[in-house]
């Protein structure tokens, strides 16, 4: 919603292949008082009224009326803003949405997607994470933190010891549903009864049906298991970003950097728990491309950040998109930013071995796109419009509260690439609690270089996915359309295990660049980047017994009373 809006003579660019490095007030005089004031003329000059602004990531400002404006009216605002002397550069704060289907319960109650690749059994596309967590069985593992960039998180007694101190970067109050912007609270108010005009209805507890996903405690007879049930303590780190119709850009950059470790304009307390991997089930339309010309745009924003992140040796897991809303089916390319260069793109099978119906395709480009595959659940649309699941779908947790949360939890089967990416997220993690040494360039190869071979269409008895063109339903994957291959825990984990024995040598080069800038904090003061730590990990830890993970009895002892319907 609005613009984010760089005014000139602030910054200090690095030059060659560095990140710009950026510093808020970096030209003597430019007080608070004096950089609203030129806002405030620049907006004047060229007719562009705003009724808030506050200060976000590179030096910028987030500046708006105070309700939603179609994009259109946006976008001509920013031409016309670009066109005064005193802007750098102006970049619509668009609102992008958590890429779920919605469907029926169907009352399924054991979690496939958690359980070995059994092709008698149909589980050929899910990401065989049983024989990963054998492999790290009786090893000393580092710890690992995962950011979940959602809706927020609810206190359930299936996290419990598992969730890191978050932060909630949801910052207009009219869209919060909390009652306030960014705060140190980071729980999902749910959806309210009456949503703010020109919104459409988002997830409910999106972020909770993630972070269980990842993190969800086992041996505990409550609900379900978690892709990270080999790592002991907090493992995840919950980072508000969607509110009630979806998520701010200028959100979500925040709390990518915060959640890396990185300070910037305008940012809160630092994060104490640094995340080696962000996981962002959130998706816009438009490339990622530079335009050349030095053109700043939404795309320009988000590659300067994974810069960053990279540079941190933080590794970004973004799901692919669901398609086109309109029709339900899969679109040709990935939604911004999982098309962007050093981003792991996740998109969804049916957990025979094929596209889901939904699932955007994605073209690899090894040099600088990496993408992946795995089950997330299919649906085909009935004669009455609603979608009904096909496969067994992603059993995870969720809150039987309608528009507030209840004190009642529940497993439920969900649909989505939303539900891909944290599958991804969570290998990522588990290599690295086996090698720490292993960077953003590391990851990206291991995960798709060790990954399963897509079924061929003839076996499947499906037409192939066809490169380039949009709104195909289910169609037969290959590396032309579906990514590097089908997303595999146990070969991802094991190649980690044998780079760990190898001395942890980089297998491929990345910058290492330091990324420390944007002062001061959002509360005033010096920024603290002269002491910055980023790391994100840890010594090496004792591993509790992990001898029966690989074991675990999916269907008992899951959920607690009958599944319940509703919608997502």
């Amino acid at each position: 919603m609005g613009l984010i809006v760089k005014l000139k003579g602030q910054d200090a660019a690095v030059s060659g292949r560095s990140l710009v490095r950026l510093q808020a007030a970096a030209v003597t005089g430019n007080s608070e008082q004096e950089l609203r004031l030129r806002l405030s003329a620049a907006a004047q000059r060229q007719r562009v009224s705003f009724l808030q602004r506050k200060a976000t990531a590179f030096a910028a400002h987030v500046i708006h009326n105070g309700h939603p404006v179609p994009i259109e009216l946006a976008e001509a605002e920013a031409a016309r803003l670009r066109r005064d002397p005193d802007v750098e550069w102006v970049i619509v704060n668009e609102m992008i949405r958590p890429a779920s289907v919605s469907l029926d319960d169907p009352g399924y109650d054991s979690q496939t997607w958690l359980q070995s690749r059994d092709l008698a059994a149909g589980r050929v596309a899910v990401a065989n994470f049983p024989p990963a967590w054998s492999a790290l069985a009786n090893r000393a593992l580092s710890p690992v933190v995962v950011a979940v960039l959602d809706s927020g998180i609810l206190t359930a007694p299936d996290l419990d010891g598992r969730l890191l101190p978050g932060y909630d970067f949801v910052s207009e109050p009219t869209y919060s549903g909390d009652g306030d912007g960014v705060d140190p609270d980071p729980s999902d108010p749910g959806l309210g009864t009456v949503l703010p005009n020109g919104c459409s209805k988002s997830e409910a507890w999106h972020g909770l049906s993630v972070a269980a996903m990842l993190g969800a405690t086992t041996g505990n007879a409550l609900d379900g298991a978690g892709a990270l049930a080999p790592l002991p303590g907090p493992v995840v780190l919950p980072v508000r970003v969607g509110g009630l119709c979806g998520a701010m850009v200028s959100d979500i950059i925040e709390g990518m950097l915060w959640a890396a470790g990185v300070d910037y304009h305008g940012a809160p307390a630092r994060n104490l728990h640094p995340a080696r991997v962000i996981n962002l089930s959130y998706g816009g339309d438009g490339s990622c491309a530079d335009l050349g010309n030095g053109v700043h745009d939404a795309a320009w924003l988000y590659r300067q950040t994974i810069a960053t992140l990279k540079s941190q040796g933080v590794l970004l897991v973004a799901s692919a998109g669901n398609g086109d809303a309109s029709t339900g089916l899969g679109q040709w390319g990935a939604t911004r930013p999982a098309n962007c260069a050093g981003v792991l793109a996740v998109t969804g099978l049916n957990q025979s071995g094929y596209k889901a119906s939904y699932a955007n395709l994605m073209q690899v480009d090894s040099v600088q796109s990496f993408g992946l595959a795995v089950a997330s659940g299919d649906v085909y649309r009935n004669a009455y419009g609603d979608n009904v699941l096909t496969d067994p779908g992603v059993v995870t947790l969720t809150n039987t509260g309608v528009s507030s949360p209840s004190s009642y939890f529940e497993l439920r089967a969900q649909v989505g690439t939303s539900m891909a990416a944290p599958m991804a997220a969570g290998v990522a993690a588990l290599m690295l609690a086996a090698d720490p040494s292993l960077t953003v360039d590391d990851l990206l190869w291991g995960l798709s270089r060790k990954s399963a071979s897509f079924p061929s269409a003839s076996s499947l008895g499906f037409q192939a996915c066809v490169p380039g063109v949009g709104e195909q339903g289910n169609c037969a994957c290959s590396v032309d359309t579906c990514g590097a291959g089908m997303l595999d825990a146990e070969l991802a984990v094991n190649w980690a295990i044998e780079h760990a024995a190898q001395g942890g040598t980089a297998t491929v080069s990345t910058t290492g660049q330091s990324a420390c800038y944007f002062s001061p904090t959002r509360e005033g003061g010096a920024s603290a980047c002269a002491d910055s730590n980023s790391s994100g990990g840890g010594g090496a830890l004792s591993a509790l017994d992990l001898l029966a993970l690989a074991f675990i009895a999916i269907g008992t002892g899951l959920r607690r009373g009958p599944l319940r319907g509703g919608r997502r």
